[in-house]
């Protein structure tokens, strides 16, 4: 494996080298755009999408990293060394992206930007040769899909039992691929009407993200997350709600396992990320209107008595109650101080004889 890794790596730097050409101002600019692209896109959508996707442990393929889109018409469109640096710019912009939780392995990552490389340099190669570019394109971009993937095959397979290559023979498993690179197909195509063009790329394809990962909460019937850290909860909480349209979040001064599985079993249409904490059960509902999480708590109110699990339930919605994640934990706080309040002052109630 070791031996695969350096060899890898070796290759995609002389791939670079090898491939140096003359650089005019226009290819500057042109690097320069993508590089924004795809930085923009790590920042603004990959951190919190990606991060709801991980915690929630699915298994289904998801189009959670659409990097590619922009390493592919780099590779097609720039002299090999700007291609390189789009594509190490967006690998820099990513790592904390995939390492937000302290678990990513370094040499893994490096291996696969690597490996993304080697593709870019394959469809960089196939791109200039000899013949129609109308038909050339295409190859380019089979060259490029077709390089990552054996790399990544051989990784598997010298890592890991051999049974983890049957994802590979499912359509499924190349869907990110496919779209990611049909986008940078397009992207091309766009260059040569006008370069400026490219810009649409960037919602564009967080508007395909996130589309799929809603989609994905929609279809499933996963429950909560896996346990997490309040930390680590925090930092994708706030990242969920900072991109989400609407959020809520439901609290209860209970931890319960009943309340959890609750939940689990109530929530529908709303991706729930959930952590105990010392005061309770705190869930985030990803794209869940305040009606609907209103509608959630009124039946897991019902469900808890009816179980024999005293809770107290508090609501907050964006953007209703607030904009970030603080806001909408503030709210709740003090709801659930409200609510035990009147509480306390029921049961010590006694009518006078």
């Amino acid at each position: 494996m070791l031996a695969l890794i350096a060899t890898t790596e070796l290759a995609a730097l002389v791939g670079v080298l090898l491939n140096h050409s003359r650089i005019t101002a226009a290819d500057i600019w042109l690097a320069v755009l993508l590089a924004s692209l795809v930085s923009g896109y790590s920042l603004y959508s990959v951190k919190s999408e990606g991060a709801r996707h991980l915690l929630n442990r699915r298994d289904k393929p998801a189009i959670s990293n659409m990097r590619s889109t922009w390493a592919f018409p780099a590779a097609v469109l720039l002299p090999m060394p700007l291609a390189a640096a789009v594509i190490v710019v967006g690998a820099a912009f990513h790592w904390p992206v995939r390492n937000f939780d302290g678990k990513t392995v370094r040499y893994r990552y490096v291996y696969s930007e690597a490996v993304t490389l080697l593709a870019a340099v394959a469809a960089h190669d196939v791109v200039r040769l000899p013949g129609p570019y109308a038909a050339l394109l295409p190859l380019a971009g089979l060259a490029y899909m077709a390089t990552g993937l054996l790399f990544i095959c051989l990784a598997i397979a010298l890592s890991g039992p051999l049974a983890n290559l049957r994802q590979f023979r499912r359509i499924e498993g190349h869907l990110n691929e496919l779209v990611t690179l049909g986008v940078g197909l397009a992207q091309v195509l766009l260059a040569a009407v006008n370069v400026p063009l490219l810009w649409l790329s960037l919602p564009a394809v967080i508007g395909i993200q996130r589309y799929a990962m809603r989609s994905e909460s929609r279809s499933s019937a996963a429950g909560l997350a896996a346990p997490m850290t309040e930390k680590v909860w925090g930092t994708v909480a706030r990242e969920v709600v900072r991109a989400c349209t609407t959020a809520s979040i439901l609290r209860l001064d209970t931890d319960d396992p009943t309340a959890a599985r609750a939940i689990a079993q109530l929530q529908a249409g709303c991706d729930a990320i959930g952590a105990v904490g010392a005061s309770g059960l705190v869930i985030l509902l990803a794209d869940c209107p305040g009606p609907n999480a209103e509608s959630l708590a009124l039946r897991l109110r019902s469900a808890l008595a009816g179980g024999g699990v005293r809770a107290n339930v508090a609501v907050a919605a964006k953007p209703r109650d607030g904009q970030v994640l603080e806001d909408l934990l503030a709210v709740t706080e003090a709801e659930l101080i409200t609510r035990e309040a009147a509480t306390r002052s029921a049961r010590s109630f006694r009518p006078e004889a």
